[in-house]
């Protein structure tokens, strides 16, 4: 009888432990998209396609990434009844053409630093699925004269 109580609760422990651990994993998973500015993202694939390597080209074009940059000056268009919003992400010295469908979070505009997570497709426009930008900081520090 006390045999088959213990084999219960190391059988319990077993399954909580690994149910814990899985979630734990799927959590962690999805802050594990690497960050790129603009820059080293351009770079990188100017450098993968010059080796001329397609599958390291294709593995660029189809991997989830996040870019962080500024939004371009002059370039924002944004045509609500799709629900589309186009814009540069710009780095020091490149740009990266940007496409997003869905909700535009409220304190996005032009020069402002954000992080777009997504794919790029083939013609060479960033697809984003997501927007993330900084929130403006309510509490400043007041210079004292």
């Amino acid at each position: 009888m006390a045999n088959r109580k213990t084999t219960k609760i190391i059988i319990a422990v077993c399954v909580i432990s690994l149910a814990s651990v899985y979630l734990l994993y799927v959590a962690m998973s999805s802050s594990w998209t690497y960050y790129y500015s603009v820059d080293e993202f351009v770079e990188t694939k100017t450098a993968i396609t010059a080796q001329k390597s397609t599958v390291r080209a294709d593995n660029i074009n189809n991997r989830l990434v996040r870019l962080a940059g500024w939004v371009k000056e002059g370039t924002v268009k944004h045509n609500t009844g799709q629900r589309q919003l186009s814009f540069e992400l710009a780095g020091l010295k490149h740009t990266i053409p940007v496409i997003f469908v869905g909700a535009v979070p409220k304190n996005f505009s032009a020069d402002k630093e954000v992080v777009v997570e997504g794919r790029m497709d083939v013609n060479g426009t960033f697809q984003a699925e997501e927007i993330l930008t900084r929130c403006e900081s309510k509490y400043k520090v007041k210079l004292q004269n």
